[in-house]
């Protein structure tokens, strides 16, 4: 039963308890309530028919900017989900050395390898990195 229709049915109760004729004061207190309810029903129904076109609408538009996204940036749309995870799936493949310097030992990822420089974190040594290969841009 929607709001509207048991709206309606509490003010056929109180037609049928006849208390439109010659009200008492709570009589009229209680069918002025029953007109405000009945108000209150018809708006709520009609918002809530309001706001299921919304929906509607919001989701031909959503469908309209996937389809202007696969127009534009191809099939293989961006997705940040995606992405990171396959950043999560890349592994991290870690080195340690040992500091000419000060003997402690010194971590390195394959940036810093490539990069031929670190820079020790116990002694604050500037150390180079040879790892024996030559680009074939020097040869």
């Amino acid at each position: 039963m929607s709001l509207t229709e048991r709206a309606a049915y509490l003010r056929g109760l109180a037609d049928g308890l006849k208390l439109g004729e010659d009200p008492t004061e709570e009589g009229k207190v209680l069918l002025a309530v029953l007109d405000v309810l009945g108000d209150i029903a018809a708006n709520v129904e009609a918002n809530n028919e309001s706001i299921s076109s919304l929906a509607d609408e919001l989701d031909e538009l959503d469908d309209v900017v996937s389809g202007m996204e696969e127009v534009l940036l191809g099939e293989d749309t961006f997705n940040e989900d995606e992405d990171e995870e396959e950043e999560d799936d890349e592994e991290i493949i870690e080195y340690e050395m040992e500091c000419p310097e000060c003997g402690k030992p010194v971590v390195l990822d394959e940036e810093t390898i490539e990069e031929g420089e670190i820079i020790c974190p116990h002694c604050r040594q500037k150390l180079t990195i040879d790892i024996g290969f030559e680009d074939d841009e020097e040869e």
